[in-house]
C-alpha cells in the first residue's frame, strides 16, 4: 500500500501540505464542508439523524468504488446510539463490515447521487487528490461530512482498481506533454432580461432553446422554467475571435428580442435575486485534469472575485464552486465555476484570453492559496480586502508568461481592474458596452 501511495506521490498526487494538514487535524475536512453548506459529525449534534451512509474510494477526479451500509438502521450523528460508529480519526477494523459495495454500472439512487457530489467536492477543495470519504445523508436530505482518509487502508481489489487509475493517469500526463497546439475554447454565457418594474421576463418568450443565442432552464420551486437567455458562440482557438463571436451572438439575440422601454439585460453573478449566472468556458484539445482545473480556480476565478459586484456573492456556494466542471461528449469539458463575465467587452475580453494562457501554462501556474482554508473561506464569502495581497503575485505570474504580449492589449485591462479594485455593476444594462443597438437602430 505504501508503494502505491509513494507512486502516487511522485506523480504530483496528495503531494505536500494539504495531504500532510488533514492527517494532523482531521477537522479540516469538516471545516470545508461547512463552506459548501454541509453538515458534519462535529457540529450536528448526538441526535442528528443519518438515514443513508456511503463511503467513496476517489481518484483523480473519478469515483473507483462506492460502497453503501449495509446497516438497514437510522443512525445518530455522534455515536448516541449503538452501531454509530463515528469518530473523528481512523476507521476501525469492526467498522468494515457494515458496508456493502454498489455495482456503479446499476441504477443509482438519488441519495447516493449527491453523497458522490459531496464527497468528491469536500476531496477537491480540502487540496487532496485521491482518498475515502465517508458521506451521509440527514432525514433533511442534507449531506453529512463524516470522514476523508488521504491515505486509506485498501484491500486488494480496491489497490488494483487504485493502481490501473494510476497507470491511466500517467498516461495521459505523458500525453498531454506532447500537446503542442493552444486549446480551443468556446463558452455558453448567460444573461436575463428585466423590466422595468425590476421583474424578470422569460428569455424563452423571445429565445428558442437552440441557437447561437437561445435560453436555458432553471428549476425555481420545482418547476422548469427558461427564463435565462445563453450565447453559444462558434469556438475558436484564438480568444480574439471568440470574442467577437460573442458579440455576433448578442447581435442575433437582439434581433430577436424586441426593444421594449425599460427591458435591461443583465450579466454577472446574481444581478436579481434567485437568478444565478454562470460564463461556463468549454475546453478542447487540452486533457481534463486536476492541475488545470486548480490553476483556473487559482488564477482566474480567485481573481475574478475582486471585481465582482457585491450581489455576485449570493451566488455561492450552490454555484461558483472551485472546480466545477462537466465531461462533454466531444471529449472536451466545460469549467464551470465563473459568473456571466458578460458584463463588460473588457471583461470577457480578460477572462478569455486568461483562460487561454493558463490551459496552455497551468503546469507552470503552480501556485494554489485556495488549498487553505482560510483563503478559502475569503473566496466564498467574497472578503476583497483580504484576498488582495494573496492575488497579486499571481497576476505578476501571469505578466510573465510567454503567451502575455500576445494578448497584453486583452489582459492588461482586466487586470488593471483587478489590482484597483473596480467593481462591475450588475445593474447596468450590458447592450451599451458592447454597442448592440436596439433592433429598429441595427443595419439591415
Amino acid at each position: 500500500m505504501d508503494v502505491l501511495y509513494t507512486e502516487a506521490q511522485l506523480a504530483g498526487l496528495n503531494a505536500g501540505d494539504p495531504a500532510s494538514a488533514v492527517v494532523r487535524d482531521p477537522s479540516r475536512v469538516f471545516a470545508v464542508g461547512r463552506l459548501l453548506g454541509y453538515s458534519d459529525v462535529e457540529e450536528t449534534g448526538t441526535e442528528r439523524a443519518i438515514t443513508h451512509r456511503y463511503r467513496f474510494l476517489l481518484f483523480h477526479l473519478e469515483t473507483l468504488s462506492v460502497y453503501r451500509s449495509a446497516a438497514n438502521a437510522v443512525y445518530a450523528a455522534n455515536g448516541a446510539r449503538i452501531g454509530t460508529l463515528y469518530s473523528v480519526g481512523g476507521y476501525g477494523p469492526a467498522e468494515e463490515a457494515q458496508w456493502e459495495r454498489v455495482d456503479q454500472g446499476a441504477l443509482v439512487d438519488a441519495k447516493l447521487q449527491l453523497a458522490e457530489k459531496a464527497a468528491a467536492r469536500v476531496l477537491y477543495l480540502t487540496g487532496l487528490d485521491f482518498g475515502m470519504a465517508d458521506i451521509g445523508i440527514g432525514s433533511d436530505d442534507r449531506p453529512i461530512v463524516l470522514k476523508l482518509e488521504p491515505f486509506p487502508s485498501l484491500d486488494a481489489p480496491q489497490a488494483g482498481r487504485f493502481a490501473a487509475a494510476l497507470e491511466r493517469y500517467r498516461e495521459n500526463a505523458n500525453a498531454e506533454a506532447e500537446y503542442l497546439e493552444p486549446a480551443t475554447l468556446g463558452a455558453d454565457p448567460e444573461f436575463l432580461l428585466m423590466n422595468a418594474d425590476g421583474k424578470v421576463v422569460q428569455a424563452s418568450a423571445f429565445l428558442p432553446r437552440r441557437g447561437r443565442a437561445g435560453c436555458d432552464l432553471l428549476r425555481i420551486g420545482g418547476k422548469v422554467m427558461y427564463p435565462l437567455a445563453e450565447l453559444r458562440p462558434e469556438p475558436s482557438s484564438d480568444p480574439r475571435r471568440l470574442v467577437t463571436n460573442v458579440r455576433r451572438a448578442l447581435l442575433s439575440a437582439a434581433e430577436l428580442i424586441p426593444e421594449t422601454p425599460g427591458m435591461k439585460w443583465l450579466a454577472g453573478g446574481m444581478p436579481a435575486k434567485g437568478f444565478a449566472l454562470g460564463g461556463h468556458i468549454h475546453m478542447s484539445g487540452v486533457g481534463l485534469n486536476v492541475r488545470l482545473l486548480r490553476a483556473l480556480d487559482n488564477y482566474l476565478a480567485l481573481p475574478l472575485i475582486l471585481i465582482e459586484d457585491e450581489s455576485s456573492r449570493a451566488r455561492r456556494p450552490r454555484y461558483g464552486v472551485p472546480g466545477d466542471y462537466r465531461r462533454q461528449p466531444h471529449g472536451g469539458f466545460e469549467y464551470r465555476t465563473l459568473p456571466s463575465w458578460l458584463v463588460s467587452p473588457r471583461v470577457a475580453k480578460g477572462v478569455l484570453a486568461l483562460a487561454s494562457v493558463i490551459t496552455t501554462r497551468y503546469r507552470q501556474l503552480r501556485h494554489r492559496p485556495l488549498d487553505r482554508p482560510d483563503v478559502l473561506r475569503r473566496y466564498f464569502t467574497g472578503n476583497k480586502l483580504a484576498l488582495a495581497g494573496t492575488v497579486m503575485p499571481m497576476l505578476d505570474q501571469i505578466r510573465r508568461m510567454p503567451e502575455y504580449g500576445q494578448y497584453e492589449s486583452m489582459l492588461s485591462p482586466l487586470l488593471t481592474m483587478m489590482e484597483e479594485g473596480q467593481s462591475w455593476d450588475e445593474r447596468k444594462d450590458i447592450r451599451a458596452g458592447w454597442k448592440i443597438a436596439p433592433p429598429a437602430a441595427q443595419p439591415r
